[in-house]
């Protein structure tokens, strides 16, 4: 009956464990994605863009090109499947601030289910290494 018990609380312990590095991937995606769009926010917030000469824009694989942004001209947002729509800088703006908010949300969320998890494992945890004291104490 006891071992059947640890053996129960191993399950647990992998499973949490296993619960803990899902959640952890989970959030550093969701803290990659608002890195990007806070640049992306912050690029567009800037003043005096159109008045820089030196310019660099990405165009893949760590190679940048000099570029000139005028930030009143529309801008391509990505929409999927490699389709672009032409957005006003204001409206991209507004969307990207929603987004930071969404994403906040989310990261609070996950962090906050990490914790749970977190606490349940550790928990566990001692449960287990109490038995463990018991059982080298019995012998």
């Amino acid at each position: 009956m006891e071992n059947e018990g640890r053996i129960n609380i191993s399950e647990e312990l992998n499973y949490l464990r296993s619960l803990m590095e899902s959640l952890d991937s989970q959030l550093s995606v969701l803290v990659r994605g608002m890195d990007e769009i806070r640049k992306a926010y912050n690029v567009l917030k800037e003043e005096g863009l159109e008045l820089s000469k030196d310019v660099r824009v990405s165009i893949g694989a760590g190679i940048y090109a000099k570029a000139k942004v005028n930030p009143k001209d529309k801008l391509f947002v990505p929409i999927g499947a490699d389709l672009f729509v032409e957005e006003e800088p204001e409206k991209s703006l507004t969307r990207l601030d929603r987004n930071m908010k969404e994403l906040d949300t989310s990261i609070q969320s996950v962090q906050e289910r990490r914790s749970e998890i977190s606490s349940r494992y550790n928990s566990l945890m001692t449960v287990l290494q109490q038995a463990q004291e018991q059982q080298r104490s019995r012998n």
